[in-house]
């Protein structure tokens, strides 16, 4: 029993430090590394791109003059809005979009004269 219990042991050893070895050369290439940075840009101009539309097509935030970028799953909504509702309201719907790690407020409440 104990010396099927030390080769599990040995074999998951094994299995974990040949699956970090293999992590380790990967992101050593620049050509994977270049190929992961670019992914994860896209990643971002998509999700930033799926907060934007929702929050310019909902009626709730109509008159609303809003800019949304991210970096790293991290969504900062700038730009203006018309009340403190508005306001609460296009940080709730963007904190709701699958993916979103973290939203960020950088609007204002702007009432126009």
């Amino acid at each position: 029993m104990l010396k099927s219990n030390i080769y599990v042991v040995a074999l998951v050893a094994a299995a974990t430090f040949a699956g970090l070895g293999l992590s380790s050369a990967a992101t050593d290439d620049p050509q994977v590394l270049a190929a992961m940075v670019a992914n994860n840009e896209a990643q971002d101009a998509a999700l930033g791109e799926r907060v934007e539309t929702l929050l310019r097509t909902d009626i709730g935030l109509a008159g609303s003059k809003i800019r949304v970028f991210s970096n790293a799953a991290v969504i900062t909504v700038a730009g203006t809005v018309p009340d403190e509702h508005a306001l609460r309201r296009a940080l709730d719907l963007a904190s709701g979009v699958r993916g979103v790690r973290e939203v960020r407020n950088a609007m204002e409440v702007y009432v126009p004269k």
